[in-house]
C-alpha cells in the first residue's frame, strides 16, 4: 500500500479536508503496514540492528574496499593504513582505534589534507564524494582524538 496521507484541507475546519472517521482509518492503515513490515504487534522485541563487514588491523596495511568498519589493534606501537579511491559516491568507512598507540590513515585522495592520526578509542567516519575522502563526525584537530594533517 502506498503511503496515505491526510487531506487538510484548505483552512481549519473549513469541511474540505477529509473526515474524521476518513482521517482515523488513513492513519490505522498507515500504522497497520508498518507494523507488519516491521515484524507484528510487538516492534519493540524486533529491534533494528546494522552489521558491517569489518577489517581488523593488526600491522601496516590497506583497508580493504569491501569492508566499512575498520578497527586498529596492533596492541602496543602505530600503525598505518593507506585507504583508495572509494568504489561509488556516498560510500563510507568508520575508523576505530584500540590500538595502544597512534592509528594513522592516508588516503590517496583526501579533501581534508594528507592524512589522519587516530588517538588511542579515537573514531571517525569517512565519505566518498566521488573524487575525494572527507572526514565527518570527528572532533576538530585542535582535540587529541583526531588529529588531520
Amino acid at each position: 500500500m502506498a503511503r496515505q496521507t491526510l487531506d487538510i484541507g484548505t483552512n481549519a475546519n473549513d469541511g474540505t479536508g477529509d473526515t474524521l472517521r476518513s482521517g482515523g482509518e488513513k492513519i490505522n492503515d498507515n500504522f497497520a503496514e508498518l507494523y507488519t513490515t516491521l515484524g507484528g504487534n510487538n516492534i519493540a522485541s524486533v529491534g533494528i540492528n546494522a552489521s558491517f563487514a569489518t577489517q581488523t588491523m593488526i600491522e601496516d596495511g590497506a583497508v580493504n574496499d569491501s569492508d566499512t568498519l575498520i578497527i586498529f589493534n596492533k596492541g602496543s606501537g602505530t600503525i598505518a593504513a593507506t585507504l583508495g579511491d572509494g568504489t561509488s559516491t556516498g560510500e563510507y568507512k568508520i575508523f576505530l582505534n584500540i590500538n595502544e598507540a597512534v592509528a594513522t590513515v592516508t588516503p590517496t585522495n583526501f579533501g581534508n589534507g594528507t592524512n589522519f592520526a587516530l588517538s588511542r578509542y579515537g573514531s571517525t567516519q569517512a565519505v566518498w564524494a566521488g573524487s575525494d575522502w572527507y572526514l565527518i563526525g570527528h572532533k576538530d584537530s585542535a582535540d587529541t582524538d583526531v588529529v588531520i594533517t
